[in-house]
């Protein structure tokens, strides 16, 4: 798969950008604020029709406008395909395909796989469950249209019961009506925690040879699943805590509550991890997500990496740079602030690549 062409409106400090990607790698270089990163979410958004930074939509419109515009031409298996989004304020988000709008958004998911990696991983997805859950989502809905529909069901469900407890008098609840969600969830439950699974399972192998050749293995890294699921049954266990939810006015008992345990040999990378051992722990995650997205898919994902260079040592670096440039990554999109240290990196693989210099939303030099 490959970005040929886009045009971005409207799209935060992006006014009117158009430009003709390279089919290898493309880096687009300028100091913070300039709209590197915009440009990396706007070709994110494309892919999976929203930003990687905000949910909140209007956040993601130029500053005094109402509305803005996404279009990007793809290559999808020798096919051009065109895609549009657009977003007006006050109104609902419009996705087309070939000039045919599509019925729901979710219909768009998994047309474009991507995979973006940014400094805010290692915040992220070492605090916060929420976004470990959300890497087990990205991937397995980009593949998974049954798996994408079950979690759509489950969350609709747990935000009704969600709803129902917090608007309920504690003495007054209908239990019945809470069996009734429970029951209603529970396949959606089994379906959804029996793919999690395999899915870490599945990424393990790339995983593990990433953080080795990232790391020339010194440690050895893992990864566990874990959700209240696996050792009790669902609604025996949402049974024995129903009033553990009606104090607490929320569902404490669910997917919603899995999470990723992540170690190097043994110990906790969160308490433990330097940080060079955080940074290619993180990386070999996306990695290996790339790697599962394009054997699902059958075609390379698009690659995004918002500045990751920065504050990898020499060795690591160097490193990383031979496993993107001397492997098949297919597109990749790069953010740098130092033109230099690009400029030497594409020296060193001799890959074909474009660069873009980023002044104030605007390409003002290209370096082929």
């Amino acid at each position: 798969m490959q970005l040929k062409q886009i045009n971005i409106v409207q799209y935060k400090n992006l006014k009117d950008l158009e430009f003709i990607p390279h089919p290898n790698i493309n880096a687009f270089v300028g100091l913070n604020g300039m709209g590197k990163t915009n440009i990396l979410d706007a070709i994110h958004y494309l892919c999976l029709s929203k930003s990687n930074f905000t949910r909140i939509e209007k956040n993601n419109i130029l500053f005094g406008c109402d509305f803005f515009r996404l279009r990007g031409i793809f290559n999808i298996d020798n096919s051009e395909n065109e895609f549009i989004i657009k977003y007006k304020i006050n109104t609902n988000k419009v996705i087309e395909h070939d000039k045919k709008a599509l019925d729901k958004i979710t219909d768009h998911i998994g047309k474009l796989p991507v995979v973006i990696i940014t400094p805010n991983d290692k915040n992220d997805l070492l605090e916060n469950s929420s976004d470990r859950r959300n890497f087990m989502n990205k991937a397995l809905s980009q593949t998974n249209r049954r798996y994408l529909d079950a979690l759509v069901e489950y969350n609709k469900l747990l935000h009704h019961r969600n709803a129902y407890l917090k608007s309920t008098n504690p003495n007054q609840v209908d239990v019945l009506l809470l069996e009734t969600y429970d029951h209603k969830m529970q396949p959606l439950v089994l379906f959804i925690m029996q793919e999690r699974q395999l899915f870490i399972e599945k990424i393990k192998t790339d995983f593990f040879r990433s953080y080795n050749d990232i790391s020339e293995g010194k440690e050895t890294p893992d990864i566990e699943y874990v959700c209240q699921i696996q050792k009790d049954d669902f609604l025996v266990l949402t049974k024995q805590n129903l009033h553990k939810d009606i104090i607490l006015k929320r569902s404490t008992i669910g997917i919603h509550k899995d999470d990723l345990v992540f170690s190097l040999d043994g110990t906790s990378l969160k308490q433990f991890g330097s940080q060079g051992q955080l940074k290619s722990f993180l990386l070999s995650i996306r990695l290996a997500e790339f790697s599962f997205l394009k054997i699902e898919k059958k075609i390379n994902p698009i690659l995004i990496l918002d500045d990751i260079f920065d504050k990898l040592d020499k060795i690591r670096l160097k490193k990383l740079v031979s496993m993107l440039f001397n492997k098949q990554f297919g597109q990749v999109f790069i953010s740098d602030t130092d033109l230099t240290r690009i400029k030497s990196v594409f020296a060193e693989t001799k890959i074909d690549h474009r660069i873009f210099e980023i002044q104030e939303g605007k390409i003002i030099k290209t370096y082929d």
